[in-house]
Protein backbone atom coordinates (compact mmCIF):
# COMPACT_ATOMS: atom_id res chain seq x y z
CA UNK A 1 0.00 0.00 0.00
CA UNK A 2 1.61 3.49 -1.44
CA UNK A 3 -0.70 5.43 1.00
CA UNK A 4 -2.80 5.50 4.20
CA UNK A 5 -4.26 8.84 5.59
CA UNK A 6 -6.65 9.48 8.42
CA UNK A 7 -9.62 11.58 7.96
CA UNK A 8 -11.03 14.11 10.01
CA UNK A 9 -14.23 12.90 10.87
CA UNK A 10 -12.94 9.75 12.14
CA UNK A 11 -10.86 11.66 14.84
CA UNK A 12 -14.25 13.15 15.84
CA UNK A 13 -16.15 9.67 15.97
CA UNK A 14 -13.05 8.82 18.37
CA UNK A 15 -13.08 12.05 20.21
CA UNK A 16 -17.37 11.43 21.20
CA UNK A 17 -16.07 7.74 22.27
CA UNK A 18 -13.87 8.82 24.90
CA UNK A 19 -15.87 11.81 25.92
CA UNK A 20 -19.64 10.24 25.72
CA UNK A 21 -21.52 8.20 28.46
CA UNK A 22 -22.54 5.52 26.30
CA UNK A 23 -19.30 4.36 25.42
CA UNK A 24 -20.34 1.15 25.55
CA UNK A 25 -22.73 1.87 22.49
CA UNK A 26 -20.23 3.55 20.67
CA UNK A 27 -17.30 0.93 20.74
CA UNK A 28 -19.93 -1.57 19.44
CA UNK A 29 -20.64 1.05 17.07
CA UNK A 30 -16.75 1.02 16.07
CA UNK A 31 -16.61 -3.07 16.24
CA UNK A 32 -19.92 -3.04 13.57
CA UNK A 33 -17.46 -0.64 11.48
CA UNK A 34 -14.23 -3.19 11.80
CA UNK A 35 -16.56 -5.82 10.87
CA UNK A 36 -18.02 -4.38 7.66
CA UNK A 37 -14.74 -3.20 6.47
CA UNK A 38 -13.22 -6.86 7.07
CA UNK A 39 -16.00 -7.41 4.65
CA UNK A 40 -14.36 -5.55 1.78
CA UNK A 41 -10.99 -6.57 2.86
CA UNK A 42 -12.02 -10.43 2.84
CA UNK A 43 -12.75 -10.24 -0.98
CA UNK A 44 -10.06 -8.05 -2.27
CA UNK A 45 -7.72 -10.40 -0.15
CA UNK A 46 -9.45 -13.31 -2.09
CA UNK A 47 -9.18 -11.84 -5.71
CA UNK A 48 -5.74 -10.49 -4.76
CA UNK A 49 -6.25 -7.23 -5.76
CA UNK A 50 -3.61 -4.71 -4.06
CA UNK A 51 -4.55 -1.69 -2.21
CA UNK A 52 -2.58 1.53 -3.47
CA UNK A 53 -3.95 4.13 -1.13
CA UNK A 54 -6.38 3.92 2.26
CA UNK A 55 -8.15 6.93 3.49
CA UNK A 56 -10.26 6.03 7.03
CA UNK A 57 -13.10 8.10 7.74
CA UNK A 58 -16.18 8.43 9.63
CA UNK A 59 -17.85 5.81 6.73
CA UNK A 60 -15.36 3.52 6.82
CA UNK A 61 -12.22 3.10 4.13
CA UNK A 62 -11.76 4.82 0.96
CA UNK A 63 -9.59 2.44 -1.20
CA UNK A 64 -8.39 2.81 -4.57
CA UNK A 65 -7.65 -0.91 -5.77
CA UNK A 66 -3.98 -1.14 -8.01
CA UNK A 67 -6.37 -3.32 -10.62
CA UNK A 68 -5.35 -3.94 -14.27
CA UNK A 69 -8.78 -4.84 -15.39
CA UNK A 70 -12.47 -3.97 -14.26
CA UNK A 71 -15.01 -7.62 -14.19
CA UNK A 72 -18.36 -6.86 -12.75
CA UNK A 73 -18.45 -10.27 -10.25
CA UNK A 74 -15.17 -9.06 -8.45
CA UNK A 75 -16.49 -5.53 -8.13
CA UNK A 76 -20.04 -6.30 -7.05
CA UNK A 77 -18.75 -8.75 -4.12
CA UNK A 78 -15.82 -6.38 -2.97
CA UNK A 79 -18.76 -3.40 -2.49
CA UNK A 80 -20.96 -5.67 -1.51
CA UNK A 81 -18.70 -7.49 1.32
CA UNK A 82 -19.40 -4.84 3.67
CA UNK A 83 -23.43 -5.35 3.76
CA UNK A 84 -22.76 -8.92 4.06
CA UNK A 85 -20.28 -9.13 6.94
CA UNK A 86 -23.20 -6.84 8.71
CA UNK A 87 -25.81 -9.06 7.82
CA UNK A 88 -24.20 -11.90 9.01
CA UNK A 89 -23.64 -10.75 12.59
CA UNK A 90 -27.27 -9.25 12.49
CA UNK A 91 -28.56 -12.91 11.77
CA UNK A 92 -25.87 -14.98 14.09
CA UNK A 93 -24.49 -12.60 17.08
CA UNK A 94 -27.15 -12.52 20.10
CA UNK A 95 -26.26 -9.14 22.03
CA UNK A 96 -29.12 -7.50 21.19
CA UNK A 97 -27.48 -3.78 20.66
CA UNK A 98 -24.87 -5.28 18.28
CA UNK A 99 -27.67 -6.58 16.36
CA UNK A 100 -29.46 -3.13 16.23
CA UNK A 101 -26.09 -1.15 14.85
CA UNK A 102 -25.10 -3.83 12.65
CA UNK A 103 -28.57 -3.56 10.77
CA UNK A 104 -28.68 0.30 11.03
CA UNK A 105 -25.31 -0.34 8.92
CA UNK A 106 -26.61 -2.91 6.59
CA UNK A 107 -29.46 -0.07 5.53
CA UNK A 108 -26.81 2.96 5.86
CA UNK A 109 -24.77 1.40 3.72
CA UNK A 110 -27.27 0.56 1.16
CA UNK A 111 -28.18 3.53 -0.19
CA UNK A 112 -27.21 5.09 -3.44
CA UNK A 113 -25.09 7.93 -2.33
CA UNK A 114 -21.62 8.46 -2.58
CA UNK A 115 -19.30 6.89 -1.15
CA UNK A 116 -21.72 4.25 -0.01
CA UNK A 117 -21.72 0.79 -0.96
CA UNK A 118 -24.91 0.68 -2.97
CA UNK A 119 -23.81 3.81 -4.51
CA UNK A 120 -20.94 1.67 -5.51
CA UNK A 121 -22.69 -1.54 -6.55
CA UNK A 122 -25.53 0.84 -8.50
CA UNK A 123 -22.37 2.53 -10.53
CA UNK A 124 -21.01 -1.17 -11.18
CA UNK A 125 -24.36 -3.09 -12.42
CA UNK A 126 -25.59 0.25 -14.93
CA UNK A 127 -21.63 0.53 -16.02
CA UNK A 128 -22.73 -3.08 -17.45
CA UNK A 129 -25.07 -1.76 -19.75
CA UNK A 130 -24.63 1.87 -20.10
CA UNK A 131 -21.24 3.93 -21.30
CA UNK A 132 -18.67 5.34 -18.32
CA UNK A 133 -19.19 8.44 -18.87
CA UNK A 134 -23.05 8.35 -18.60
CA UNK A 135 -23.53 6.45 -15.55
CA UNK A 136 -21.03 8.44 -14.00
CA UNK A 137 -22.87 11.98 -14.67
CA UNK A 138 -26.56 9.57 -13.83
CA UNK A 139 -25.34 8.22 -10.04
CA UNK A 140 -23.17 11.77 -9.99
CA UNK A 141 -26.54 13.54 -9.90
CA UNK A 142 -28.69 10.97 -8.52
CA UNK A 143 -26.00 10.52 -5.12
CA UNK A 144 -26.54 14.81 -4.87
CA UNK A 145 -30.95 14.40 -5.19
CA UNK A 146 -31.05 11.44 -2.67
CA UNK A 147 -28.00 12.93 -0.30
CA UNK A 148 -30.12 16.25 0.05
CA UNK A 149 -33.53 13.99 0.23
CA UNK A 150 -32.16 12.24 3.25
CA UNK A 151 -30.77 15.70 5.02
CA UNK A 152 -34.54 16.91 4.83
CA UNK A 153 -36.13 13.85 6.31
CA UNK A 154 -33.57 14.20 9.06
CA UNK A 155 -34.67 17.58 9.89
CA UNK A 156 -38.34 16.72 9.77
CA UNK A 157 -37.97 13.95 11.64
CA UNK A 158 -35.64 15.52 14.22
CA UNK A 159 -32.70 12.94 14.07
CA UNK A 160 -30.08 12.90 16.74
CA UNK A 161 -27.16 15.68 16.01
CA UNK A 162 -24.63 12.78 15.29
CA UNK A 163 -27.25 11.58 12.04
CA UNK A 164 -27.92 15.30 10.68
CA UNK A 165 -24.01 16.08 10.73
CA UNK A 166 -23.71 12.87 8.84
CA UNK A 167 -26.02 13.16 6.12
CA UNK A 168 -24.73 16.51 5.74
CA UNK A 169 -21.44 15.08 5.28
CA UNK A 170 -22.62 13.65 2.27
CA UNK A 171 -24.01 16.46 0.88
CA UNK A 172 -20.82 17.71 0.57
CA UNK A 173 -19.43 14.87 -0.43
CA UNK A 174 -21.60 14.02 -3.17
CA UNK A 175 -21.00 17.46 -4.40
CA UNK A 176 -17.08 16.99 -4.43
CA UNK A 177 -17.88 13.29 -6.37
CA UNK A 178 -19.57 16.16 -9.15
CA UNK A 179 -16.87 18.21 -9.79
CA UNK A 180 -14.20 15.48 -9.88
CA UNK A 181 -16.12 12.95 -12.73
CA UNK A 182 -14.23 14.44 -16.07
CA UNK A 183 -10.54 13.08 -13.85
CA UNK A 184 -12.19 10.27 -12.95
CA UNK A 185 -13.47 9.31 -16.53
CA UNK A 186 -9.36 10.10 -17.99
CA UNK A 187 -8.36 8.10 -15.78
CA UNK A 188 -10.68 5.59 -16.63
CA UNK A 189 -9.81 6.28 -20.06
CA UNK A 190 -6.07 5.65 -19.30
CA UNK A 191 -5.69 2.95 -17.35
CA UNK A 192 -7.47 1.30 -19.88
CA UNK A 193 -4.91 2.20 -22.50
CA UNK A 194 -2.68 1.46 -20.38
CA UNK A 195 -3.89 -2.50 -19.44
CA UNK A 196 -5.44 -3.68 -22.08
CA UNK A 197 -7.54 -6.51 -21.16
CA UNK A 198 -9.67 -8.95 -23.17
CA UNK A 199 -13.29 -7.53 -22.47
CA UNK A 200 -16.40 -9.32 -23.80
CA UNK A 201 -16.82 -7.48 -27.17
CA UNK A 202 -19.71 -5.08 -27.28
CA UNK A 203 -20.10 -3.79 -31.23
CA UNK A 204 -22.58 -0.57 -31.56
CA UNK A 205 -22.65 1.94 -34.19
CA UNK A 206 -20.03 5.10 -34.88
CA UNK A 207 -21.36 7.27 -32.66
CA UNK A 208 -21.53 11.31 -33.09
CA UNK A 209 -19.40 11.49 -29.93
CA UNK A 210 -16.50 8.87 -29.39
CA UNK A 211 -15.26 9.94 -26.22
CA UNK A 212 -19.09 8.97 -24.27
CA UNK A 213 -19.28 5.55 -25.64
CA UNK A 214 -16.55 3.41 -23.60
CA UNK A 215 -18.49 0.66 -21.34
CA UNK A 216 -16.49 -0.33 -17.78
CA UNK A 217 -17.10 -3.94 -18.64
CA UNK A 218 -16.63 -4.32 -22.13
CA UNK A 219 -14.52 -3.46 -25.37
CA UNK A 220 -16.26 -0.74 -28.30
CA UNK A 221 -15.77 -2.29 -31.76
CA UNK A 222 -17.22 -0.08 -34.58
CA UNK A 223 -17.75 -0.78 -38.22
CA UNK A 224 -17.41 1.59 -40.92
CA UNK A 225 -17.47 0.93 -44.34
CA UNK A 226 -16.91 -2.93 -43.62
CA UNK A 227 -13.44 -1.78 -41.47
CA UNK A 228 -13.40 -2.72 -37.96
CA UNK A 229 -11.98 0.17 -35.94
CA UNK A 230 -11.27 -1.31 -32.10
CA UNK A 231 -11.49 0.33 -29.17
CA UNK A 232 -7.31 0.15 -29.34
CA UNK A 233 -7.48 1.89 -32.23
CA UNK A 234 -9.38 5.17 -30.14
CA UNK A 235 -7.69 4.85 -27.03
CA UNK A 236 -4.21 4.59 -28.94
CA UNK A 237 -5.11 8.56 -30.34
CA UNK A 238 -3.93 11.43 -28.48
CA UNK A 239 -7.15 12.90 -28.91
CA UNK A 240 -8.74 10.95 -26.39
CA UNK A 241 -6.28 10.97 -23.30
CA UNK A 242 -6.17 14.63 -23.78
Amino acid sequence: MKKFSIDYSFLIVLCLIALSPKQDTLVKLLIALCVHELGHLAWIGFFRYRIESLRLSIFGFFLKLDATKDELFKDICIYYGGILANLLCFLFVPDPVFKKINLLFLCFNALPIYPLDGFQGIRCILAYFIPYQKVLKITAIFSMLSSTIAFVLCLCFKMDVFILLNSAYLIILSLEYYFKLKAIYQSFLLRRSLYPFEYPIKRIAFPDSIEGCFYKYHQVEFMIENKKITEADLLLSKNMLK
